[in-house]
């Protein structure tokens, strides 16, 4: 296929071995069934294909015995349940399909995806463990582009994919992207939330999404913003928790190594595509004349660093970091692991001033902060997944 874009998920999914099940999360359009239809045919067979946003598929995986399992393993040596989200009890499914898996002398790759972890989550976790390998799959890399196009195109149009994000079909048709973007937030963002998550689209919902457009780069106070919307903070943690589970946002906690001025329990929340955080603010103006470029700039880079995080599977975590007091000192992204830890912060300008820079060295000795700037941050981008 001339215009797939090569994603650096496939090592990682191709050589995952049955009996276990892959099971690749992620949001809605994020490029997940044309990654598999495209793996799928790198491989030895045939593939026996599930779409279950359609009821007929959906409803021939209602199994109810080992030997219903094993017609249904028996149809191919690739079995493909492509938005799993919509069988009832998928957990359950998946642990008869790969316990029977199991029993078999040439067992069947089992792929599923979910454009929500609403109902897989919950489903799964009991029996998760030693049955299937969970994956993430984003919106595009800054690395996949430079692999479909190349660096240099990735630099030129920086300030595009601030603005327009990295869906698959915003990439490859950049003209009519906003129009993408309208249709895409006004019929499918929110599918899964109302469908399974059964809540309404009330105006509540819709000003909580557009408050965090908003507050992106910014810690958010649960509790401030229910009383800002004239909610409970249990209601705002429960949305939250949904738009997460969805992909639609990503939580990100605040860093403490149990310092008395250290904040514990600080939150910013980033979306995951900025071009439908800009959609659902209706403003795709040039990052060269936005007031929120800056906060763009640090959703940006944070998610270009989870992507790289998720593909290379490097067990890094990520925070941010904030002071208690009056003038808190604060560091936009620490990537820790074991004993060691990488500090960002996200600058549009190389000559920024870094206003907390002895703080955080009397904190933390050794770890200096890496300033990353869209004039500097390919290095940060390019990698070679394992």
């Amino acid at each position: 296929m001339a215009d797939f874009i090569n994603r650096d998920l496939e090592k990682n999914v191709a050589a995952a071995t049955p009996p276990a099940a892959v099971v690749i999360i992620g949001p809605r359009r994020c490029g997940k069934t044309t990654f598999l239809r495209q793996l799928v045919k790198t491989l030895s067979g045939a593939t026996r294909w599930f779409n279950c946003d359609y009821a007929s598929d959906a409803q021939q995986l209602r199994i109810g015995s080992k030997s219903d399992a094993e017609v249904l393993l028996r149809l191919a040596p690739n079995i493909v349940i492509d938005e799993a989200q919509r069988v009832p009890d998928i957990g359950l499914l998946l642990k008869m399909l790969v316990d029977c898996n199991e029993t078999l002398p040439s067992p069947s790759r089992i792929f599923v995806t979910g454009s929500s972890a609403l109902e897989l989550a919950a489903s799964t976790a009991e029996s998760a463990v030693g049955r299937i390998k969970q994956r993430r799959m984003w919106p595009l890399s800054m690395h996949e582009i430079a692999g479909f196009r190349s660096w240099a195109y990735v630099q030129e149009n920086l300030g595009s994919f601030m603005v327009y994000g990295t869906n698959p079909l915003v990439v490859k048709d950049p003209e009519n992207a906003a129009d993408i973007l309208a249709d895409y937030t006004d019929g499918i963002l929110f599918k899964d939330l109302f469908q399974l998550a059964e809540i309404r689209r009330n105006s509540k919902f819709v000003d909580l999404v557009t408050m965090l457009c908003r507050r992106i780069g910014s810690e958010v106070n649960f509790e401030s913003l229910g009383r800002d919307l004239g909610v409970s903070r249990m209601t705002v943690v429960r949305y939250v928790d949904l738009l997460e589970l969805c992909s639609i946002v990503k939580v990100v906690g605040s860093y403490a190594k149990n310092l008395d001025n250290e904040l514990k329990k600080g939150k910013k929340i980033y979306f995951t595509d900025l071009g439908i955080r800009n959609a659902l603010l209706g403003d795709f103006s040039p990052i060269s004349s936005r007031p929120d470029a800056g906060a763009i700039w640090e959703n940006f880079f944070f998610m270009e660093r989870l992507k790289m995080h998720d593909t290379l599977r490097d067990r890094k975590r990520m925070y941010f970091w904030r002071t208690k007091g009056v003038k808190p000192a604060e560091v936009d992204l620490l990537e820790v692991k074991d004993q060691s830890m990488q500090a960002f912060e996200c600058k549009l300008s190389s000559k920024a001033h870094l206003k907390s820079e002895k703080e955080f060295a009397e904190a933390y000795p050794g770890c200096g902060i890496n300033v990353a700037t869209p004039s500097n941050c390919l290095q940060y981008f390019d990698f070679t997944p394992a």
